[in-house]
């Protein structure tokens, strides 16, 4: 497969969390394209996926959304990727992103409501160039689970479903988190957790409505520099220990922040959404 595809992808920046877009519908230009190229096999898109995340023959980004037509009394339904051609449920970033991505180039909303893998995701746009989130019904998996790895040592954590299931570990030193790299590779894909595996989420407290947070994600397996699920992962298990509603969720590509409002298992996330060019995947920049 060539590196270069004959057509533009959108890269936007969510607090640092990057993601190629593209207007998938059926009457763009990439849906003629996919048409005409499509393998047997239905791995077209996770193939494509892998040149354009790359950062030297590709865009350079933690994962690509494709915006479809609304089905079912949504906006739009999305089709997300993982840098690595996996597929998932949910992205709180991605979310943001895709409502930027709309509001520029598709249709001039102030809110979209999009029909993802884990159910309906509301955005809406915000001044200072902020979106807001309304994520799925955040879950408790198990508050205390204690995993063992294959050296016999035993790690605990609390495990939450926010639209895709995080592994939460709260630290006493941020500095902690690369010295862990390596437990939390193994962790996201334990036997216990499988056949989806889960994203690894550590925390430490800066006061009680205000946490430092970085996830080891699944599909990307390293650290990126903003999750959204994982900073509501972070947030929902500080929440259960502060009381706090509102949480400033501080990540290494930017801040932001998660809202528990009373009696609603929707957590509310907001942070930027940015973008930054139009790209094809040559590294050639469309002004």
């Amino acid at each position: 497969m060539t590196s270069f595809l004959p057509m533009k992808w959108i890269k936007i920046s969510g607090a640092g969390n990057t993601f190629a877009l593209m207007d998938a519908r059926p009457e763009s230009a990439w849906a003629q394209f996919e048409k005409k190229s499509q393998n047997k096999n239905n791995q077209f898109r996770p193939e494509i996926v892998k040149v354009v995340c790359d950062p030297v023959s590709g865009v350079g980004v933690d994962g690509v959304l494709f915006i479809e037509e609304g089905s079912q009394g949504f906006d739009y339904d999305w089709d997300f990727y993982n840098a690595d051609g996996s597929s998932a449920e949910m992205c709180g970033n991605a979310a943001r992103c895709a409502a930027r991505f709309c509001a520029e180039f598709l249709e001039k909303k102030s809110s979209y409501q999009f029909k993802t893998g884990a159910g309906l995701v509301t955005a809406q746009l915000m001044p200072e160039g902020k979106v807001q989130v309304q994520m799925p019904a955040a879950q408790w998996v198990n508050k205390d689970l204690t995993l063992t790895a294959k050296d016999k040592t035993s790690e605990r954590f609390s495990l939450v479903n926010t639209g895709v299931p995080h592994l939460v570990q709260r630290l006493e030193r941020f500095e902690q988190v690369e010295d862990l790299k390596a437990m939390a590779r193994e962790m996201r894909s334990h036997p216990t957790l499988m056949p989806q595996g889960s994203n690894v989420t550590f925390y430490t407290v800066i006061q009680k409505n205000q946490i430092r947070a970085v996830t080891f994600e699944r599909g990307v397996e390293n650290y990126t520099r903003a999750c959204g699920t994982g900073a509501v992962a972070a947030a929902m298990v500080q929440q259960s220990l502060s009381s706090a509603n509102d949480i400033e969720v501080q990540m290494p590509g930017g801040s932001i922040q998660v809202t528990f409002p009373p009696n609603d298992p929707h957590p509310l996330m907001s942070g930027s959404a940015v973008i930054i060019g139009e790209f094809h995947s040559s590294h050639e920049v469309i002004k």
